[in-house]
C-alpha cells in the first residue's frame, strides 16, 4: 500500500475532516502528498501559533548578524514601557524568557485557548502598555506558561531592532527559501501580531504547505539551504534544546526524545525527526476544539514500518 493511501485511510478512519493538508518527506525525497477539502499545493493554510518558531528564527538569525548581542539582552532596553517601573520584575526579563515562555506575567488562556485576555488587549490603543500593566507573578525565568504576552513582547523587540519586523524576515528568512509572505497585521500603535485570536485579525500570516516544509528542512539541515547559511546551527542547537523550565519546550519550538518542531491553533504542524531523515507538514482548519492531530505522524510511521 502507498504512504498516501495510507494517510488517507488513517485520516477516514479517525474522521479527521478537517485536515488540509499532510506532506511527508523522508530520506531526501517526498513519499507523501496528500491534499483534501479542495486544497493543492499552492493553497495558503493560516499557519497560527507556527508562526511563533518562526519569529524564533529571526531572532536566530538576528543574532548572528550582531543586531541583537544575545537572548540574555532585558527587554527593557527595547520597551520602554519594562523600563518606568510598573513592575519591580520587568527590569529581569529577557529575551532568553520570551523565547522560553517564562516572563513570568499572569496569563489566563481560557477554555480551548480562546484567550480572553487577548480580547482585552484589542481593546486598548497601546497593546504593549496593556501587557507592561499585567502584574508579573513568579519570577523570570523560574515557571512555564504557554502565552501569547511573551510572543507579542519578542516582536516588538524584534521590531525596535529591525525597524520593521516584516521586513526583516522576508528579506533575511522568506526570500532566501522561496516563501512568499504578504504584509502582516499590525495593532495601531505598531506592534506585530500574526497570530490572530478567533479568525478577528485581517493579515494572518498563511503559509503553503511546502513553505513550512521548507522551515523544517531548514532546522533539519543546521540553517543551510541551498548551499547557503540562512541560520546558524549555534542557535537552532539551542531553540531545539530542552528549557530549564519545561523540557518540552526549546526557543518556541516544541520538542520530545526524538523530534521537534512547530505547533499551531487547529492543526498547524511542522515535525522533524532526524535520526529517521524525517519531516511531516499538516495543516488544517481550526475549530472551537482546537483539534491537534498530533497522533497522526506516529500512528502513520507505525503503519509504514508495518507495511
Amino acid at each position: 500500500m502507498t504512504i498516501d493511501k495510507i494517510i488517507d485511510n488513517y485520516i477516514k478512519r479517525k474522521k479527521y475532516r478537517q485536515i488540509n493538508s499532510v506532506l511527508l518527506w523522508l530520506n531526501g525525497e517526498f513519499v507523501a502528498n496528500c491534499y483534501y477539502n479542495g486544497f493543492d499545493e499552492n493553497s495558503r493554510n493560516v499557519i497560527k501559533s507556527v508562526a511563533k518558531s518562526i519569529t524564533s528564527a529571526v531572532a536566530g538569525i538576528m543574532i548572528d548578524k550582531g543586531l541583537l548581542k544575545s537572548v540574555d539582552e532585558p527587554v527593557y532596553k527595547f520597551i520602554p514601557q519594562f523600563n518606568e517601573g510598573r513592575d519591580l520584575h520587568h527590569r529581569m526579563i529577557t529575551v532568553r524568557h520570551l523565547l522560553t515562555m517564562t516572563s513570568g506575567i499572569y496569563w489566563q488562556g481560557g477554555v480551548h485557548y480562546h484567550c480572553p485576555m487577548l480580547d482585552q488587549m484589542f481593546r486598548s490603543d497601546n497593546w504593549i502598555g496593556h501587557i507592561a500593566d499585567i502584574v508579573v507573578v513568579d519570577i523570570p525565568g523560574t515557571k512555564y506558561l504557554y502565552k501569547e504576552w511573551d510572543i507579542l513582547l519578542l516582536a516588538e523587540v524584534l521590531n525596535y531592532i529591525s525597524g520593521d519586523l516584516y521586513e526583516f524576515t522576508n528579506q533575511n528568512l522568506y526570500k532566501p527559501l522561496g516563501i512568499e509572505s504578504k504584509g502582516w497585521f499590525q495593532s495601531a500603535s505598531g506592534t506585530y501580531y500574526t497570530i490572530g485570536n478567533n479568525d478577528k485579525n485581517e493579515k494572518l500570516s498563511d503559509l503553503t504547505a511546502m513553505e513550512l516544509f521548507k522551515i523544517g528542512k531548514l532546522f533539519l539541515d543546521n540553517g543551510v539551504y541551498e548551499d547557503k547559511q540562512i541560520l546558524s546551527k549555534k542557535y537552532i542547537d539551542m531553540a531545539i534544546a530542552p528549557s530549564p523550565a519545561e523540557s518540552g519546550y526549546g526557543f518556541m519550538w516544541w520538542r520530545g526524545d526524538e523530534w521537534y518542531g512547530c505547533r499551531g491553533y487547529g492543526g498547524q504542524s511542522i515535525t522533524v525527526v532526524p535520526k529517521k531523515k524525517l519531516i511531516m507538514v499538516t495543516q488544517a482548519t481550526p475549530t472551537a476544539r482546537g483539534m491537534g492531530y498530533h497522533d497522526l505522524i506516529w500512528d502513520i510511521i507505525g503503519e509504514m514500518e508495518n507495511d
